[in-house]
């Protein structure tokens, strides 16, 4: 079992563990092993401590884009585009969709560090027209940094010895391996399909270093080398101070294979039959 006294992750994939406990055994009343697993983060927290100072500038994205008529003479001849106000850039309160950071009904008010980041946090197409607020920072904020070890995966801390249990990973091994999971959890691309289940790790973990103190989380984005991503536990630590319209023109798909390629048996055999 993970131990906080000492501390150290009882093994690399100490997160992936409890994130299936808390997703498909226990959510709400938690057993030791989750308790162990909470309270080793804590310990381990050292170092990734950042403040948000005051004034500091952010971005916000949201689908779509207000229009108000032109008028001239008294005849409506145009519609010129602005971005939306105050209100609709921020999550309403009571009714926040589910997120990576908050449950259903917990507005978390979700934030970039550029405009690039922004945008395409809320995955548009060719063509969307977006909105685009910056918000000021109202105080220092003390943030959890969750981006260290960002882009690496954690079996890539191990050795061959570590794998074929030739050699057991020392502590300072399965603590980066850990912490690199969580970031990987937060960082991980959200869609329209995600089941609800899916945020639950990443839920109990903001709530975990919310009542430790934090104000905020930082992680790095999927998308661009420079972005982060900023969720703010407080809504109203940041005030938007303008907003744009704009327009996607283009998008960069990177992809790669992720699983097994499928071959037509009756392709195989016609293959088969023409070597013949």
């Amino acid at each position: 079992m993970d131990d906080p006294k000492k501390p150290e992750f009882a093994s690399w994939q100490s997160y992936e563990k409890f994130a299936r406990r808390v997703r498909h055994v226990r959510r709400y009343v938690w057993d030791a092993e989750v308790r162990a697993f909470l309270d080793t983060v804590l310990a381990t927290l050292r170092d990734r401590d950042v403040i948000i100072q005051k004034d500091a500038i952010l971005c916000r994205a949201q689908r779509g884009i207000d229009y108000d008529p032109v008028v001239e003479d008294g005849v409506e001849v145009g519609e010129e585009p602005h971005g939306f106000g105050t209100a609709r850039m921020k999550p309403i309160t009571n009714r926040a969709r589910e997120g990576r950071v908050n449950p259903a009904g917990i507005p978390v008010l979700y934030l970039a560090s550029n405009e690039k980041t922004a945008i395409s946090e809320v995955r548009p197409w060719v063509g969307s027209e977006i909105s685009v607020a910056q918000f000021k920072i109202l105080r220092d904020l003390r943030a959890v940094n969750l981006s260290f070890g960002h882009g690496q995966m954690a079996l890539g801390q191990m050795t061959f010895a570590h794998l074929l249990g030739e050699e057991a990973p020392d502590a300072e091994t399965k603590e980066k391996a850990v912490w690199i999971d969580i970031d990987s959890a937060f960082s991980r691309p959200i869609t329209l399909f995600d089941d609800s289940a899916e945020y639950v790790p990443t839920q109990i973990l903001a709530e975990l270093f919310m009542d430790a103190g934090y104000d905020a989380i930082v992680y790095r984005s999927q998308f661009g080398e420079k972005g982060y991503n900023i969720a703010l536990f407080n809504v109203d630590d940041a005030e938007a101070i303008n907003c744009a319209p704009y327009r996607v023109t283009g998008i960069d798909v990177n992809f790669e294979e992720m699983g097994n390629r499928w071959f037509s048996t009756k392709h195989l055999e016609s293959k088969k039959n023409e070597s013949d």
